[in-house]
């Protein structure tokens, strides 16, 4: 039985804006900086928390940060996930609320990534549950990968200060997605294969570095 698609806006904004600064003789020049923005995330018209982001996919990443923070694991659930910019806003509606969410939230820890990420119920203890198989990777996929992804990173060579993550499945990029933090473009990924169904068994992960 294929799972109820949540109802999406399409409201991805720009994730570069273009601005003058002046060099130290005075002179101006023309550049690009990334548009760092704030969302806040309503659950049931209860607010969570605000996330910054450049904005480029908020659909996917509101969607990616539920399933990475367990509070929905199912996506038939989810009956909508809208953004509204004007107030800075991702509205989730759920089918039927999230059972035990006050739970959920009383346990609340901040990382300490380099942009401080909140964690909610106890998510790390989970991890040693995850079994990840050996595999074996050869040298020739690695560099043709690499050679697929020079093809990305627009944002960071126009205006840098962003990271990168792509899903690959072998040398495909399946999914490419610039944010100010990996955090975001972990969930925004996250995001896009639980919204299309899509099994991370045979995927490669990619993440720049610091």
């Amino acid at each position: 039985m294929t799972a109820k698609r949540p109802q999406l806006t399409s409201e991805g904004l720009g994730a570069s804006i273009s601005v003058v600064a002046y060099d130290e003789f005075g002179e101006p020049r023309e550049g690009h900086i990334a548009a760092e923005r704030a969302l806040t995330i309503y659950l049931d018209k209860r607010e969570i928390l605000t996330l910054m982001t450049l904005g480029s996919q908020p659909e996917l990443l509101v969607l990616g940060w539920l399933k990475n923070q367990n509070l929905i694991s199912d996506i038939s659930e989810v009956e909508s996930v809208q953004i509204d910019w004007e107030v800075e806003a991702a509205v989730i509606t759920t089918r039927g609320g999230v059972d035990g969410l006050e739970k959920k939230l009383e346990h609340r820890t901040v990382t300490t990534g380099c942009g401080q990420g909140t964690m909610f119920g106890r998510l790390m203890d989970s991890l040693d549950q995850i079994k990840i198989p050996k595999v074996t990777v050869k040298q020739s996929q690695i560099y043709g990968l690499l050679d697929s992804l020079n093809q990305h990173n627009e944002v960071y060579r126009k205006a840098g200060a962003v990271h990168g993550c792509a899903l690959c499945h072998g040398t495909e990029i399946l999914s490419f997605v610039e944010d100010v933090g990996r955090h975001n473009a972990v969930d925004t990924i996250a995001g896009y294969m639980w919204l299309e169904d899509v099994s991370g068994g045979d995927k490669w992960f990619y993440t720049t570095g610091a």
